[in-house]
Order: structure tokens, then C-alpha cells, then sequence
């Protein structure tokens, strides 16, 4: 039998025989993937965590690829977006993300008024999420009500703290709906009237 296959053992025979197995090993994937239907691949046929940034070409994924709440900060590793990553405009819609997931800004006030009512609206370090005025009223001595129209303050966190270089502190109050009930104190924990800045989040 050995000496029958020896005859058959021929220069072409051996060649052919050669180029088929190297067809079938190294290129028949090609061959395979030059097969599979366009558009056949769907999630069912992707094995779970195998597609890596390697696979996507820049800007291959766009936001209207993804399905609202489809990326949640879950999905996203420490440091893995930056600034630089988003599109101007690319989150409008803060609510999207829930509440908690981003200290998403609602409102920022800087208090250049400490003895008097004044209106903050216009001041260059002040913001309303909400596009309405923001007023401050001097209710007596280190003690002031802030107010942001037209804003619900209720489910946040609002921060307190004293401006510039004396030995004063202030402090939240109390809040709620659209206002913040600002206190501050000298070293000997006496009222003093003062500037101070204040940052409201969700």
C-alpha cells in the first residue's frame, strides 16, 4: 500500500496537496469571513465583553448609536471620558443620567452684597439652571435667604462656604424649594455679616 502511494507521489501531487492545506489552515478564514451575508452579525452572535476599542474605528460610535440611559457611569472606567471626549452640547439632558450619577450643577452664587438685599443675577459668579433671577435678602446680621426663581432645590446638595481672607465661616442653613438660608460667624462663633460663595448640585 506504502509503495502504491509512493508512486502516486508526484511533484504536482505533493504541490497541490500543500497549497490546499495551507488554504483550508491560513486563508480559509478569509474565505469564511468573504462568505457570512452583510448585516448577519447581530448581538446574539457576539460572545459577551469580546469587541474592544482595538475593533472601532474613531468616531465609529456616535450618540446616536446609543439608546438613552444605554451608557451609565457603570460602563465608563475612572478617567476612561474627559472633556475632550465630549461634543459641545453632547449632555443636555442631565436627568439622563439619574439622579446621583453626576454632580450635575443646578445653581451657583457668589454673595458681593454681605450688609444689604441685592440682586445677584448679574454679577459675573452666578448661575440659575433655570434661567431665573437669583436675589439675596439680608434678613439681620451674618443671616441671609438666597433665592434662585423658577428653580426646585429639594433632592440636592447645597454647599456653603465664606469668601476671601477673614477668620469668618458660613454655613448652610437650611433649604428647600427655590431658596437657601445662609449663616455666618466670626471666630467667636458671633454673627458677622460677610461674602460667601454657594454651589447647589444634584
Amino acid at each position: 500500500m506504502f509503495s502504491t502511494l509512493k508512486t502516486r507521489m508526484t511533484y504536482a501531487n505533493v504541490a497541490s496537496t500543500t497549497a490546499l492545506v495551507l488554504v483550508i489552515g491560513g486563508g480559509g478564514a478569509a474565505v469564511a469571513a468573504s462568505m457570512v451575508p452583510a448585516n448577519s452579525v447581530g448581538s446574539r452572535q457576539i460572545v459577551n465583553n469580546s469587541v474592544k476599542t482595538a475593533d472601532l474605528k474613531d468616531g465609529g460610535v456616535t450618540g446616536t448609536d446609543l439608546k438613552d440611559g444605554g451608557v451609565t457611569g457603570a460602563d465608563v472606567a475612572d478617567g476612561g471620558l474627559s472633556g475632550s471626549d465630549l461634543a459641545g452640547g453632547a449632555i443636555d439632558r442631565p436627568g439622563l443620567f439619574g439622579t446621583g450619577d453626576l454632580g450635575v450643577v443646578r445653581a451657583y452664587a457668589w454673595n458681593n452684597s454681605p450688609s444689604a438685599d441685592a440682586n445677584l443675577t448679574n454679577n459675573g459668579y452666578t448661575y440659575n439652571r433655570s434661567g431665573g433671577a437669583v436675589n439675596v435678602v439680608h434678613n439681620g446680621t451674618g443671616s441671609y435667604t438666597v433665592t434662585f426663581a423658577g428653580l426646585n432645590l429639594n433632592g440636592g446638595n447645597v454647599v456653603v462656604s465664606g469668601y476671601g481672607g477673614s477668620a469668618t465661616w458660613c454655613k448652610v442653613g437650611s433649604w428647600g424649594s427655590s431658596s437657601v438660608n445662609v449663616r455666618c460667624f466670626d471666630a467667636a462663633g458671633a454673627p458677622v455679616d460677610d461674602y460667601w460663595t454657594l454651589a447647589a448640585s444634584d
